[in-house]
C-alpha cells in the first residue's frame, strides 16, 4: 500500500517534483498546499494554504518541499524550518536516474533531479537541491538549504556554505569556498572564492553585488 503524502506549493518546481514521485511510484498524493484561489493543480487538489496548516498535519505527516528560487532562499529556509516545527516529515526526492556514488553522505529532505552526478566522498546536508544534469565531484560539501543549478558543475573539493545558489551552467574550481547566503549568477566561471552574502557573475565571475 502507498505511503500518502501532500505537496507544499504547486509551481513548476513542484511539478516536477510531481513527475519524480509518481513515476517512483511509492507515494500516493494526496494534494497540495498553496494559495486558496487555486482549486486544482498538475490534476491534485489545494487542501488548504500556510492558514492551514496545523489542521492539515492532523491529517497528513509525509510532506515534500515543493519550493525553489533565486529571490526567495531565505524565505524558503524561513517555510521549510516551519514545516519542521510543526512535525512533518518532509521527505528526499532522488529521481531514479541520478548517479551517486555509494559513499556520498545525503542528509535529509535533499531532492536531487534526472542527471545528477555525485562522485566519492561528498557530502549534502540538509534540504539540499541539485537540480537537472548538476554534476558534484569527488570531495565537495553542499551545506544546508543551498541549491545547484541545472547543468552546473562543482570540481574537486568545493566548499558551499549554507543558503547559497550555484546559477545555472556555473564552473566552479576545485576547492573553491563559496561563503554563506551568496549567489553564482548562471553561466559564470569562479576561480577564487566567494565572501559570504555576496552576488558574484562573469567569466571570470566577479563581485557585483551583496545581499542582506
Amino acid at each position: 500500500m502507498k505511503k500518502k503524502i501532500i505537496g507544499y506549493g504547486a509551481g513548476g518546481h513542484a511539478g516536477v517534483i510531481i513527475d519524480i514521485l509518481e513515476d517512483n511510484n511509492e507515494f500516493k498524493i494526496e494534494g497540495l498546499i498553496d494559495k486558496i484561489q487555486l482549486k486544482k493543480k498538475y490534476g491534485y487538489k489545494i487542501i488548504g494554504d500556510d492558514l492551514s496548516l496545523n489542521k492539515i498535519y492532523k491529517k497528513y505527516k509525509n510532506i515534500f518541499f515543493g519550493l525553489a528560487g533565486i529571490k526567495s532562499i531565505k524565505k524558503n529556509i524561513l517555510l521549510y524550518e516551519k514545516l519542521e516545527r510543526l512535525g512533518f516529515n518532509i521527505i528526499s526526492i532522488i529521481h531514479k536516474n541520478s548517479i551517486i556514488s555509494k559513499n556520498v553522505k545525503i542528509g535529509k529532505s535533499v531532492k536531487i533531479f534526472a542527471g545528477v552526478k555525485i562522485n566519492n566522498n561528498c557530502e549534502l546536508g540538509k534540504n539540499v537541491f541539485l537540480n537537472t544534469g548538476a554534476l558534484i565531484e569527488h570531495d565537495c560539501k553542499i551545506e544546508n538549504h543551498s541549491q545547484v543549478g541545472p547543468g552546473a558543475i562543482l570540481s574537486g573539493g568545493v566548499y558551499v556554505e549554507k543558503g547559497c545558489l550555484i546559477g545555472v551552467g556555473s564552473k566552479i574550481n576545485q576547492n573553491i569556498i563559496i561563503g554563506e547566503n551568496s549567489i553564482v549568477g548562471s553561466g559564470s566561471v569562479v576561480i577564487a572564492n566567494v565572501k559570504k552574502n555576496s552576488i558574484y557573475a562573469g567569466v571570470p565571475a566577479k563581485k557585483i553585488g551583496i545581499l542582506k
